[in-house]
């Protein structure tokens, strides 16, 4: 009941001087909206990281060609061992407790025709694993089989973006697209992935044709580029990377040769996880600045209050005379400012998610409201003005009542 009609009277009191409760709300809501906008940025981010993490595949190891030596006439040809073979495979799934799934690849940049239209994507020559490993779904149609990749089948799967270029206005399926000579029926469509953990690739630039159709027609290559792994559930990728480097050597015959190793075994996820790493920093400085805003908004409601007390030393001398006690006036101040900050807060979330919607929209940020950033946001508009009313209310209670009243 005593806070109840405690924020009563402090409503009051505030609509009796609504220019300067109004600078006062307006501070805090400035300050709630920035604190919401700049976490809504690190939030978006860090979501955007996740994605990128999740994309790559449940526990994905790349096994790559090393890079061969480099001639000194041409320094900036970059040249890969060939002896990475597609007889690897069943060795390191054979062999390898830790793995689950290896799918071999060759690719390339190749120019892709269908009718007059034209594009420049990846062609990757691989098997049907590889679209579990790489967490790929299909839009449309459907993905080729071991049968086809056996046999060198002219078939092949597009990425959203050749789709969107060769096929803007017409169905794909069951159409025939050129890569150079050799012709490959599109059977299936990728849904989109967007660009590659580093950003600086496009991920639906993609035509996946069989292994073989790559190999033999198309590269007209004996070897491989890379072997996609996936870890098996509850081994670890150290544990992995070690059994794999392992079966390759031996295979490779790289100890009786003493040869170093001619290949290279990559965490795809430790980029993305680096990345995420930078992304919690910038996190925090984000949330530092939009504590600092919300700081300034808190410096508002402390003058307000200051100044309420000392106009009303008359009125808090009277309370104390007639029998107030000293904790009903703190309590009064309080209340004052929780109801202003509170106030501010409900108004900065507002504004906050507009403004985190329009830059959205306006850029290509990615900015996320999550139920915890607004508990948060409101949170510390209540600390706020809980905090930041306690001194001036803490003064109002310690005055002495008859200074007060002579004050007055």
């Amino acid at each position: 009941m005593r806070v109840a009609r405690a924020i009563r009277v402090s409503l009051k009191v505030l609509l009796r001087h609504r220019v300067r409760a109004a600078l006062a709300v307006s501070a805090t809501a400035v300050g709630v909206a920035a604190l919401l906008v700049l976490m809504s940025i690190g939030e978006g981010a860090k979501r955007e990281i996740e994605a990128r993490i999740e994309a790559l595949g449940r526990n994905l190891l790349v096994v790559n060609a090393a890079e061969a030596p480099q001639p000194a006439s041409r320094p900036r040809t970059v040249r890969r061992v060939t002896t990475l073979r597609l007889e690897d495979v069943e060795p390191l799934l054979a062999q390898s407790p830790s793995v689950a799934l290896a799918a071999p690849a060759q690719d390339g940049g190749r120019v892709l025709r269908y009718g007059r239209a034209n594009t420049r994507a990846t062609v990757r020559a691989t098997t049907p694993e590889w679209l579990a490993i790489r967490q790929f779904a299909l839009a449309d149609g459907r993905f080729f089989t071991d049968a086809e990749a056996e046999r060198a089948a002219r078939v092949g799967v597009i990425g959203a973006v050749v789709r969107e270029t060769l096929f803007p206005d017409a169905d794909p399926l069951g159409e025939v697209v050129f890569v150079g000579r050799v012709p490959i029926e599109v059977i299936g469509v990728l849904e989109s992935k967007g660009v590659t953990v580093d950003g600086l690739s496009e991920e639906d630039d993609l035509l996946v044709v069989p292994i073989q159709t790559g190999l033999r027609r198309i590269f007209n290559l004996d070897y491989l580029a890379s072997i996609y792994v996936e870890v098996a559930q509850g081994a670890t990728m150290d544990r992995a990377t070690e059994e794999i480097a392992s079966v390759l050597r031996d295979r490779h015959d790289l100890e009786r040769l003493g040869r170093e190793d001619d290949f290279a075994i990559r965490d795809q996820a430790l980029l993305a996880r680096a990345e995420a790493e930078t992304v919690a920093s910038f996190r925090r400085a984000l949330n530092a600045l939009g504590a600092t805003a919300l700081a300034v908004g808190g410096v508002g409601i402390l003058s307000v209050m200051l100044l309420a007390v000392k106009e009303r030393t008359g009125e808090i001398g009277l309370r104390l005379a007639v029998g107030a006690r000293r904790r009903d006036v703190l309590l009064q101040f309080l209340a004052e400012g929780t109801v202003l900050s509170l106030s501010g807060g409900v108004a900065g979330l507002l504004l906050g998610r507009g403004v985190a919607w329009a830059l959205a929209r306006a850029t290509e940020w990615t900015t996320a409201v999550s139920g915890a950033t607004v508990a948060l946001a409101l949170g510390s508009a209540l600390l706020l003005g809980v905090g930041f009313s306690a001194v001036p209310a803490a003064r109002a209670a310690r005055l002495d009542p008859i200074d007060a009243l002579r004050a007055a």
